[in-house]
């Protein structure tokens, strides 16, 4: 932004745009966790290193959703 302060319905629309962002990384989680409750019931053993494969793959979906979120929560305290 230009230093200029955002109105009230600006900031309600940025923070909608913020968590409508949000969703194909929720997506992604939900399949994530899909994958997981399926390898839980196998009962067969994991690998380390496939674990680490999948929490590397979950890292930058909850950071991009983490910003997301705090930036629609910043714009609906300013209302």
């Amino acid at each position: 932004m230009s230093g200029r302060k955002r109105s009230r319905s600006e900031d309600a629309a940025h923070a909608l745009d913020r968590l409508m962002q949000m969703e194909p990384d929720l997506r992604l989680l939900q399949g994530l966790l899909a994958l997981l409750r399926g390898l839980s019931e196998t009962s067969d053993a994991i690998e380390p290193i496939a674990l680490a494969a999948l929490a590397r793959l979950c890292e930058g979906p909850v950071e991009r959703m983490d910003l997301c979120w705090r930036e629609a929560i910043d714009d609906m305290r300013r209302r």
